[in-house]
């Protein structure tokens, strides 16, 4: 009966919270490192939640928290730590809101190209979601002061960010994790500059052969004008039971 009850539990966290739940019965494995998803863990860890030993996320618009296997920090991320200009914009609920301003003029010079590409209802809607509601000045921090501040408490194997475009800087602002422990990473890259100064996908997979990552697996685009893809990169030569277990969470 108590196994029942607990898989039960288990479900419904999955179902009605999105989180699964993290290190059920301790068999989590991986430790992860979420950037920008707000509530809950983001597909395909949201139904894998329990492969999760530990779990630090980062979401300004999360409220800070700490439970024994989930800690939420409600910072911004960057290259250094410094003050930034966070722009939120109307979107659907201040979806798209982020660390570089919209690329409003190379949309509107391009706009009968690419607004056949990707879901109509975004495309017919983008000028409408991306007006600027109200600036505000962020404290953004480097994941590996951060880290270093935590005391590195555990040596952790995955990155995946979701940043409207800040990935790259991100990146540059957690080397050290890049060339220790991580082995993992999914990002989300732009093939299409939305966001004035970012650096596409192209630029961020040369940049990351430098640390021995390649990219394995490249999702189908998606948002407006098919902009983003989902990028998976492991670290080459990765041949253990973390990398097996991030190889099945993605289907590889």
């Amino acid at each position: 009966m108590k196994r029942i009850l607990k898989s039960s539990y288990a479900y419904f966290c999955q179902r009605f919270f999105g989180e699964g739940v993290v290190n059920f019965r301790g068999k989590g494995v991986v430790n992860v490192i979420d950037v920008g998803s707000a509530g809950n863990l983001p597909f395909p860890w949201d139904i894998n939640a329990s492969k999760i030993n530990n779990l630090l996320k980062f979401e300004p618009r999360d409220r800070p928290s700490k439970s024994p296997f989930i800690v939420t920090m409600d910072l911004a991320l960057w290259e250094r730590n410094c003050e930034k200009d966070f722009y939120i914009y109307r979107g659907f609920d201040g979806t798209g809101s982020s660390l570089f301003q919209q690329n409003n003029e190379y949309v509107a010079d391009n706009f009968e190209v690419i607004r056949v590409q990707g879901p109509e209802h975004l495309a017919n809607t983008w000028f409408e979601r991306s007006q600027l509601d109200r600036i505000e000045k962020v404290s953004c921090r480097s994941l590996d002061d951060i880290l270093e501040e935590l005391g590195h408490p555990f040596p952790y194997h995955f990155l995946k960010i979701d940043a409207q475009g800040a990935e790259y800087e991100i990146l540059r602002g957690a080397e050290h994790l890049l060339t220790s422990s991580c082995i993992g990473l999914c990002l989300e890259l732009f093939v299409l500059p939305l966001y004035k100064g970012i650096k596409l996908l192209p630029q961020v997979v040369e940049y990351l052969e430098r640390f021995g990552f390649k990219l394995v697996k490249k999702c189908p685009a998606h948002g407006s004008f098919d902009s983003q893809h989902d990028c998976l990169f492991l670290k080459t030569g990765t041949n253990s039971q973390v990398g097996n277990v991030i190889r099945e969470v993605y289907g590889l």
